[in-house]
């Protein structure tokens, strides 16, 4: 063979193998609620980019229309102004 030889081994279960999965059912459902977490917290992320969109496009409006009554208000106050 080469410079690295690749060996299988075949798997004993003996007793101290078995250990490791006598615990399955505790470790199953520590990576049920780890899941439900990540889920709960990405759907909480989504929803606070969407409403902090949502609130930005409202400011951004509200601050359009605040400019376009400033802008009407001043140009009326020059026509006034001109006309006298």
């Amino acid at each position: 063979m080469g410079k690295h030889e690749i060996r299988l081994r075949k798997q004993r279960i003996t007793a101290r193998g078995s250990e490791r999965f006598r615990n399955y059912g505790s470790v199953l459902k520590q990576h049920e609620e780890e899941r439900r977490i990540k889920l709960i917290v990405r759907i909480f992320t989504f929803f606070l980019i969407i409403a902090a969109l949502i609130l930005l496009f409202v400011v951004v409006i509200r601050w359009e229309k605040k400019q376009e009554k400033s802008t009407h208000k001043t140009s009326v106050a020059k026509n006034i102004d001109h006309t006298t």
